[in-house]
C-alpha cells in the first residue's frame, strides 16, 4: 500500500471532512517506535530503517510487539514501503532479545517516540490521524491507499499542501531532536 505523511498543527479539520464523507473509524490506536538507523555507512535512515513498534492500545489483528525493517522506495506522491523483514512477538523483552541475536550488527538504536492515532477507512483507502505524544502540538495525517491516483484525491481531500518526501522517520528523528 502507498502511503503518504504531513505533519500538522492540528487534525480536527481532517477529522471533520473525513466524517462528513461517511469515512468509518475503526478506532484509536497507541503505539511507540522505537527507531533503530543501520550500521552500514552507505545507508540512511532514508533508505532503511528497524522499528520495534510497541502497539500500546492494539486496535489490529497483529500482536503487541512487532519488529519490521522497513526500505523506503519514493513514488510521485508519497511512498511505498518494502518490509524485507516482519515478526510479531508477546514481549518486548522477546522482540529485543531477536534483535541482539540477529540484526545487532546491522542496526543501532537511533531514538523513539510515541504516537496516539485514530485510523479511518474510506473506501479502499485509509487515514490515520495521529497526536505525536513526545512534541508539543504535533500531529499527522498519513494518507494510504494502493495507487498514486486515489493517494492524490485523499490529499486533495484533506486540503494537504506539503507531504514529506520519502521516509517520515527522518523528518520525525529531526523533530524529537528538538525536544
Amino acid at each position: 500500500m502507498l502511503e503518504a505523511r504531513t505533519f500538522v498543527s492540528g487534525i480536527d479539520n481532517a477529522r471533520k471532512t473525513l466524517q462528513d464523507r461517511g469515512a468509518i473509524l475503526k478506532g484509536e490506536y497507541r503505539c511507540k517506535d522505537i527507531i533503530f538507523s543501520p550500521l552500514d555507512s552507505t545507508k540512511s535512515l532514508a533508505d532503511e530503517f528497524l522499528r520495534l513498534r510497541i502497539n500500546v492500545k492494539n486496535i489490529w489483528d497483529e500482536k503487541d510487539v512487532i519488529v519490521v525493517i522497513k526500505q523506503t522506495k519514493k513514488k510521485g506522491i508519497g511512498k511505498d514501503s518494502l518490509i524485507p523483514l516482519r515478526k510479531e512477538f508477546d514481549s518486548e523483552l522477546e522482540a529485543r532479545k531477536f534483535i541482539d541475536q540477529n540484526l545487532q550488527n546491522h542496526f543501532q538504536y537511533d531514538f523513539e517516540f510515541t504516537r496516539t492515532g485514530w485510523q479511518y477507512d474510506l473506501g479502499e483507502n485509509q487515514v490515520d490521524l495521529e497526536r505525536v505524544e513526545d512534541i508539543p502540538s504535533c500531529y499527522t495525517i498519513e494518507v494510504k491507499s494502493s495507487t498514486e491516483r486515489e493517494l492524490k484525491k485523499l490529499v486533495d481531500l484533506l486540503s494537504i499542501t506539503s507531504l514529506i518526501k520519502g521516509s517520515s522517520v527522518v523528518e520525525m528523528k529531526r523533530l524529537v531532536s528538538k525536544f
